[in-house]
């Protein structure tokens, strides 16, 4: 068992490498909505400049998704030797997790980051389907490294591919709403409102992708349906359940109300306020999933 340092440790390092997949992965696939790739678009100021902040938050958290991978081996080293700092460097401990699946996951990360930070610097502007080519696959390298860790490591390659898809669905709704939130500032009231509508109508696929990925791993995962409320793993998850489902009522609100709204009085300071309220919740949710594996098991 981790001391609590090494927990924590641990904890805030999977967190923070969930922010910058998720991050890299939405503002990437934002950059490929044609709201911001249409001709007429490129002659509007607001809309160059936001393609341009987008490409450096690919850049941004592509830079620090790389130092965090290359923080694991070692911070995972450390845990296991439970010698301080120092262990870290430690050559036997460095050695074992080396010859794990953490070496998988750690080059899996890496070759997606450098994909989308190769992507954003020299090839964003380039023809489209070569850019959804190298988008999807940075973004299928890194949802695909979650999948070589935690609970679904031990099963068949079929659970493996649903994780991967769940975690796709999820980094483009979480990661997205930052940008969106930013949007609401940025650009002219028309190009936001085909922005909102045109991203609404993908994240119908998304969360259905998301919900139907995730209840079927979570019936795997459980023994049964009352674990839910009978062990701290269940408990934790039941408290994730209720904070997506507070996002997806957030999310429909934001479709089938406050876009409309949009449309009829320009006015998108109610819906950036709610995409603010959303952010957090979903800043919730990615603590809670980090904490599986790191503070909680599934035999808790």
């Amino acid at each position: 068992m981790f001391s609590d340092a090494w927990v924590l440790a641990l904890f805030a390092h999977k967190l923070l490498s969930y922010l910058a997949v998720s991050g890299s992965i939405a503002a990437a696939f934002l950059l490929l909505l044609p709201a911001l790739t249409q001709r007429q678009s490129q002659r509007q100021s607001d809309c160059l400049a936001f393609r341009l902040w987008l490409e450096r938050l690919v850049l941004g958290w592509s830079a620090v998704g790389m130092l965090l991978a290359l923080l694991y081996l070692p911070l995972q080293a450390g845990a296991l030797a439970e010698a301080g700092i120092a262990g870290m460097a430690d050559s036997l401990m460095l050695q074992m997790v080396w010859q794990s699946a953490m070496r998988t996951q750690l080059l899996l990360l890496l070759c997606g980051f450098a994909t989308l930070s190769l992507w954003a610097w020299r090839f964003s502007h380039s023809g489209k389907a070569g850019s959804i080519a190298l988008v999807s696959i940075a973004a299928l390298l890194l949802a695909a490294s979650f999948s070589q860790t935690g609970h679904v490591a031990s099963l068949t390659w079929t659970w493996q591919l649903l994780l991967t898809l769940h975690v796709l669905a999820i980094s483009a709704w979480v990661g997205s709403l930052l940008p969106l939130w930013q949007s609401c500032y940025r650009l002219a009231p028309d190009r936001l409102l085909a922005l909102m509508q045109q991203f609404g109508r993908v994240a119908v696929i998304v969360v259905l992708v998301l919900i139907s990925c995730g209840v079927l791993i979570l019936l795997q995962l459980l023994d049964s349906p009352a674990a839910l409320f009978v062990t701290d793993y269940g408990r934790l998850m039941l408290l994730k359940l209720m904070l997506v489902a507070a996002m997806l009522l957030l999310a429909a609100w934001h479709k089938f109300n406050l876009v409309k709204a949009l449309a009829q009085q320009q006015n998108s300071r109610l819906l950036a306020r709610s995409i603010f309220i959303e952010m957090l919740l979903a800043l919730l949710v990615l603590a809670t999933s980090s904490s599986f594996t790191t503070v909680v098991g599934l035999a808790e």
